[in-house]
């Protein structure tokens, strides 16, 4: 008889939760964690105990050194399906009548568009706040025919939607090895043609010309990188911005009126935010 694997469960409380959450997570899939799973305010991280080492733990020093606060409690459980928990923890998402995030073993639906992912978290998978606020709007004003570049893609259900929105190019920019995987694994899930990942930061983005901006990433990024973003945006081009709490709108509104940029239209979901801004 076969003995179940047993896991090791590392259990951490992070503050702020982002950007710290993804950093974690792109370390620890490099050290073979194979299974993340988000709780309240609790990342559940999984790798069998034949792989673990003491010395794991060194990766929260530096992320301490920069004010990331991270509480941290180990134990055992026996071997996961990884599938089940994505399929307990995982329902589709609705947006409107026109969209929905499903995972493969979701069925079909009628949807006029469809995202189909492969969930390797429970976070990434179109339930947050934000990408669901910038989701709204891109089905309200399709890029069509227009460039795009997805700034913190993610799994890349972003991107996806731009292709299936009508999008001439779309370029995909994400600095965590976790997000390139799975949204790699995303595009051809749904068949993308048209997008193009890149790994790394804006500065590896060359083209000046892009349509719609897409950026979902914390506050303290956007408005440190806010020059580097408007730099690339055509004139006559929006850049959506979202992945910050509500509390934290002035002081992005202000930099980027600074930059010259027009405040259009602004959204809530509970206690997040979307601003959308355009260049003229």
């Amino acid at each position: 008889m076969t003995r179940n694997k047993i896991y090791i469960r590392l259990s951490l409380k992070i503050s702020p939760l982002n950007p710290g959450k993804e950093i974690l997570v792109a370390k620890l899939d490099q050290m073979k964690f194979e299974g993340f799973v988000e709780k309240s305010d609790i990342l559940e991280c999984y790798i069998p105990t034949t792989k673990w080492n003491n010395k794991i733990l060194d990766v929260f020093y530096p992320l301490e050194q920069d004010g990331i606060d991270i509480d941290w409690f180990i134990d055992t459980v026996e071997d996961k399906n990884w599938n089940s928990i994505w399929e307990q923890n995982y329902s589709p998402v609705f947006i409107g009548e026109s969209c929905v995030i499903r995972s493969i073993f979701h069925k079909k639906t009628k949807t006029k568009y469809e995202i189909i992912i492969k969930p390797k978290m429970s976070f990434g998978t179109g339930h947050h706040e934000t990408t669901n606020l910038i989701i709204q709007e891109l089905i309200k004003d399709p890029p069509v025919k227009k460039n795009v570049l997805d700034i913190g893609s993610g799994t890349g259900i972003l991107s996806i939607l731009s292709e299936k929105l009508g999008a001439k190019k779309v370029d995909s920019i994400d600095n965590c090895e976790f997000s390139m995987s799975s949204a790699k694994e995303n595009f051809k899930i749904n068949k993308c043609n048209k997008i193009d990942f890149h790994f790394g930061t804006i500065h590896l983005i060359n083209s000046k010309n892009y349509d719609n901006i897409l950026v979902n990433i914390e506050k303290n990024i956007i408005i440190n990188e806010a020059e580097s973003y408007l730099n690339k945006l055509a004139l006559n081009g929006k850049i959506y911005l979202s992945g910050f709490y509500s509390e934290d709108e002035d002081p992005i509104v202000k930099k980027i009126e600074s930059l010259n940029l027009k405040l259009k239209r602004k959204k809530r979901k509970n206690k997040w935010s979307l601003l959308i801004f355009e260049k003229t």
